[in-house]
């Protein structure tokens, strides 16, 4: 095999694959198996990306907004196949897949010889004895697909329950290996009930993956209204907030094991089995805060000299040691009416142990994830060291009742996931201009969870929504649930009653269809014009322009050539009438782009998609119609090997 003359896109896909077959080897850890099982890039070898059409109908804001968001409907493994431009640009991923109750799953065998069948195929009942190796075929080429999504320091959460939980981990760590797993968290999805015959499953579980565990980054979680209170105007009268904290470190250390003598009762307090967690100056200084001064002296007690008050060493009798005590006492006591105690002080009373003022103002706002989310109105606020507090999760219930109040009932979704779930994910994984893919987008919640997020903090998250299910009348959830819900949300129009008008969240997407019709060059050129403007809009991407790479469409009609708009301020221009009429940017059609542009007062740099070019100037970038449509969307024979067959039989011969 000659690597140097294959193509960059096929060689990294051929160290790729190399890389899950050592793994399939056994080489990098344990690798699932089970009937008809067929390796996941072999089956996305064979998807190919599909034609697209935006629905004006079912998007919605306007059209600066539209172009940020996507909702898709259609099959998901062909829509994140078809997403091209977004390969390798996604944050986080939160996918809620079929949980294989029995009720939810549905397979059709055809995928094991045509992943391109867009059928959905049948439920899958529970007493299916292949329903696990089912499941398994359909979730192994999706998630290889998530990991080609995702950004370098990209995150996957992926919810699931008890049925699936085992085999799922045992996938994601095959897929995305063990080292990348961030975290399983276990949230509340419901209160306990007494009518199980063994143990009632209140718990559901997220499992978190890196793409690679040293790119990605970890955020903080807000700080809950249990630990704020904590923080008080205490009797000292301090305008800052503060809580009492330890002034100790745990575990013994022979430099910081040492007494401080109180000036209030002259008793000697050491940190016992601990050691004193600042700096033994610090600590003087700290308590010389209480107008009193301190000395070292050796107590004999076996550990480091002690901080004792000026006079004690020096003092030889009962009486002397109790005057030295007494002074040191009025003074401490005075200091105490005066109120904004020092950091170090002994207790409210000032006869307690020595302990330290904590002030909020001075704490981490933002609180350490933890892998344990309990309900606002359940259990305690932490158990031990993986307890998240209260208010993280929600419940499923509170997911229901939510989609209730925006679409009303009848939406016959029993199970939806509760906005503060979805929102406590995105906040702590995903940067606030990053791009969140939920590729089992059900009602939509992941949308919402967005724009919320966007509406509460200084944020501009983009989201892409794929929603493949229909009802047994033939609707399509993406159109009569998932968009609906997306469009009450920005507008504000709730269905429950009482809040026909919630606050209205900024925002809007376009909708868009995918088709059966595999994309090539036949198709590309027997597109109507505007069917050619959809294609554009959705394949067009500049990585230079990161997470605003996008363009927002003028209305139709109202230009020749010019049809849409990047960040940039720079025009995107269309010489292409109908698939039978010429399609030649030539010194004429140049001519009209250019006056335009200027009427639109556009900058002086133009995009401009033809089939032929006979003129060139400055600052034309120009876009040869099929060819680079067909290399935005990734289908190109020359650099990709990743959706063509005969190229990657080619580069293996």
């Amino acid at each position: 095999m000659d690597y140097e003359q294959m193509p960059k896109a096929a060689l990294i896909r051929l160290l790729q694959e190399q890389e899950a077959a050592n793994r399939e080897a056994g080489k990098n850890g344990i690798v699932m198996n089970y009937t008809g099982r067929t390796a996941p890039w072999q089956i996305i070898r064979q998807v190919k990306p599909k034609m697209s059409k935006i629905v004006k109908k079912y998007s919605h804001g306007e059209e600066h907004r539209q172009c940020e968001n996507e909702i898709w409907d259609g099959e998901n493994l062909s829509t994140m196949v078809t997403l091209y431009k977004y390969r390798g640009q996604v944050d986080l991923i939160v996918a809620d897949p079929p949980y294989n109750t029995g009720s939810d799953f549905r397979y059709n065998d055809k995928w094991d010889k045509d992943p391109n069948d867009p059928d959905l195929g049948d439920i899958v009942p529970a007493d299916d004895g292949s329903r696990h190796s089912k499941w398994l075929k359909f979730m192994t080429p999706r998630l290889w697909m998530m990991r080609e999504m995702l950004k370098p320091g990209g995150v996957i959460a992926i919810c699931i329950d008890h049925r699936e939980l085992y085999r799922l981990g045992m996938l994601m760590d095959e897929i995305f290996l063990e080292e990348n797993r961030l975290a399983v968290i276990n949230w509340q999805k419901t209160t306990p009930k007494n009518q199980a015959a063994h143990i009632t499953v209140t718990t559901e579980y997220v499992l978190v993956y890196a793409k690679s565990v040293e790119r990605a980054k970890t955020g903080t979680v807000e700080r809950s209204a249990l630990a704020d209170a904590r923080f008080k105007k205490s009797v000292d009268e301090d305008p800052h907030e503060w809580k009492q904290g330890d002034l100790t470190g745990k575990g013994p250390s022979a430099a910081a094991n040492y007494a401080i003598q109180s000036p209030f009762t002259g008793d000697f307090h050491d940190p016992g089995e601990r050691h004193w967690a600042a700096k033994r100056l610090t600590i003087k200084t700290w308590a010389e805060e209480w107008d009193v001064k301190y000395e070292d002296i050796d107590l004999g007690d076996g550990r480091g000299k002690a901080l004792a008050l000026v006079g004690w060493k020096a003092a030889k009798s009962t009486a002397q040691k109790k005057a030295v005590i007494a002074a040191a006492r009025k003074r401490a006591q005075a200091r105490h009416q005066k109120g904004t105690w020092p950091v170090l002080y002994w207790g409210q009373d000032g006869e307690q142990k020595p302990v330290k003022k904590v002030y909020k103002n001075l704490v981490k706002q933002g609180a350490v994830p933890q892998s344990f989310w309990v309900d606002d109105k359940e259990g305690p606020a932490e158990l031990d060291a993986v307890s998240w507090l209260r208010n993280m999760s929600g419940r499923s219930r509170d997911g229901v009742e939510e989609l209730d109040a925006i679409v009303g009932k009848g939406h016959k979704f029993e199970t939806v996931k509760p906005l503060k779930l979805i929102k406590k994910i995105i906040s702590i994984w995903c940067r606030p201009n990053g791009i969140v893919l939920d590729p089992f987008a059900g009602s939509g919640t992941t949308g919402h969870a967005v724009l919320e997020l966007n509406s509460e903090t200084e944020a501009n998250r983009r989201f892409i929504l794929i929603e493949q299910g229909n009802t047994d009348k033939g609707d399509h959830y993406a159109k009569s649930l998932t968009a609906e819900r997306i469009r009450r949300a920005i507008t504000g129009e709730w269905a429950a009653p009482g809040k026909t008008k919630a606050k209205p969240l900024a925002g809007g997407f376009r909708f868009l269809e995918l088709r059966r019709d595999v994309i090539d060059a036949s198709a590309v050129n027997a597109l109507a014009r505007e069917e050619m403007i959809d294609l554009l809009l959705t394949s067009y991407w500049d990585k230079t322009e990161k997470s605003r790479s996008y363009l927002k469409r003028l209305p139709a009609g109202s230009h020749r050539h010019l049809f849409a708009v990047n960040a940039r301020e720079e025009g995107f221009f269309l010489v292409w009438d109908a698939p039978d009429k010429p399609s030649l940017l030539d010194s004429e059609a140049f001519r009209r782009v250019v006056e335009e542009a200027r009427a639109s007062k556009l900058a002086t740099r133009y995009h401009i998609y033809a089939s032929l070019a006979t003129y060139t100037g400055a600052g034309i970038e120009f876009y040869k119609i099929p060819d680079s449509v067909l290399e935005h969307i990734g289908f190109n024979s020359r650099t990709d090997a990743y959706n063509n067959e005969a190229v990657h039989e080619q580069a293996h011969a």
